[in-house]
């Protein structure tokens, strides 16, 4: 199957230089995912950023920062590492609308959960819906020449308005399609009974929710102008479902190669650690990996998790004795954390492209990932693709790279120049090349 992809050649100045005209882009997303916030970055500096439209964001130095430092330095110091996660300083400021009451209603959202989930399943109606209806207020007063709008986020109002202004849209799909997951909720209610409560972790699988967060999803494919999805795998699974192949770009995302390297003095030997990181759920594989372990486990060799375990870990307690659970590791210290690995394993059912996956592949980790985990591993070179809820071709992956050393040896230094070939510079110029051809195919 042809799908339409982004040449990941282009650099920026190439893209810079065939660009006649710059014209400006309004985009939208509510919170700190690093493809966001790239995008923006990347915009910027090529001059073209109308506004982002996002949630709570950190304007970084100011009065009532400076008054917290001196007068509450210990709180203001913890405060500050997470501030910092929602600030880019490559932004510029004055281009940034940021909505409060995106991530208040999240907060209250978090603790009506489990004792009012009506209560709280209407929050988060009205928190999207308002998102949605701020962004296609700003397009009513910027009109700008382009959007450009992450998952969920435009779907009952901003792309109709986009739609109706002649303003081309572009839908950055952080998701697999959401047809897939429904495959995938049937199949694992019915073969993984046990485990099924946990599909979300600590977010409460109500399958009527979810049907109206798929009904947005399927509206925002349906409305934009053009489709990015990081992964061939989702570009496949939406062609086949009937989105025209010319509406789809592919663009993988990256990892800061900087931060994420490997460790210089590792010497693969007869001990392997296994590294699995993310939300410890169901939608990961969790019961796979788990199963898969207990097949393969040896002397010598351990299985570390690094996330949280959901409140009520239910059928996870009886594998607490068998692998280290590392729970939440902090940003600054995932990259030491990540490098001390030997191989990573994310057997993921249903994923977007998770950005740790790059991250793994930076620090020169052999990986063992599914399709669905939108992993750009290149198969017997850079690690090992199985097929998703697969516990017997799991464990013979994991077993394969764990008693090679030099397999492994082989794999990772793949694996970082992998990583290499994917920066966050790449993306954006990707980005900006697809703007160019939009504007273009609209005269």
């Amino acid at each position: 199957m042809s799908i339409t992809a982004t040449p990941l050649t282009v650099g920026p100045a190439s893209v810079a230089s065939n660009r006649t005209q710059s014209r400006s882009v309004l985009v939208a997303c509510p919170d700190a995912r690093p493809p966001a916030y790239e995008a923006v970055v990347g915009f910027a500096e090529a001059g073209r950023l109308d506004r982002f439209l996002t949630g709570f964001y950190y304007g970084g130095h100011g009065p009532g920062s400076e008054l917290a430092r001196q007068y509450l330095p210990c709180q203001f110091a913890r405060i500050r590492r997470t501030l910092r996660k929602r600030h880019d300083r490559r932004i510029p400021a004055n281009r940034v609308a940021s909505s409060w009451s995106f991530d208040a209603s999240l907060a209250v959202e978090n603790r009506l959960a489990s004792r009012r989930p009506s209560a709280q399943q209407a929050l988060a109606r009205w928190r999207t819906r308002r998102f949605d209806h701020q962004v296609a207020r700003s397009l009513e007063r910027q009109r700008p020449d382009a959007a450009f709008l992450f998952s969920d986020v435009g779907s009952e109002l901003a792309l109709p308005t986009c739609r109706r202004l002649g303003i081309p849209s572009i839908l950055s799909m952080v998701h697999g399609d959401v047809r897939e997951e429904q495959e995938v909720l049937a199949r694992e209610a019915v073969e993984s009974p046990d485990f099924f409560p946990i599909y979300l972790g600590d977010g409460r699988l109500d399958l009527t929710a979810l049907d109206w967060l798929h009904q947005r999803r399927l509206r925002d494919i349906e409305l934009a102008d053009r489709i990015l999805v990081p992964s061939n795998h989702i570009a496949e699974t939406l062609a086949r479902h009937g989105t025209p192949r010319d509406r789809i770009t592919v663009i993988p995302y990256a990892a800061d190669t900087r931060r994420f390297h490997p460790r210089a003095e590792k010497r693969p030997g007869e001990s392997c650690t296994f590294l699995f990181a993310g939300g410890i759920t169901q939608r990961k594989g969790i019961k796979y990996l788990l199963e898969a372990w207990r097949l393969i486990r040896r002397p010598g060799w351990k299985l570390q998790l690094v996330g949280a375990l959901p409140s009520n870990p239910g059928p996870l307690v009886g594998y607490r004795d068998e692998v280290e659970h590392l729970g939440r590791v902090a940003h600054a210290e995932m990259p030491a954390t990540m490098a001390a690995a030997d191989v990573f394993v994310f057997p993921s059912l249903f994923e977007g492209s998770a950005v740790v996956t790059y991250e793994a592949l930076a620090c020169g980790l052999p990986s063992v990932v599914t399709l669905e985990s939108g992993s750009v591993v290149r198969d017997g070179t850079d690690g090992l693709i199985v097929p998703s809820a697969d516990i017997e071709s799991l464990a013979s992956a994991m077993e394969r790279l764990g008693s090679d050393p030099e397999l492994r040896a082989g794999m990772a230094r793949s694996a970082r120049q992998r990583a290499e070939s994917f920066g966050w510079p790449r993306y954006q110029a990707a980005l900006l090349g697809v703007l160019d051809q939009l504007e273009l195919a609209r005269g």
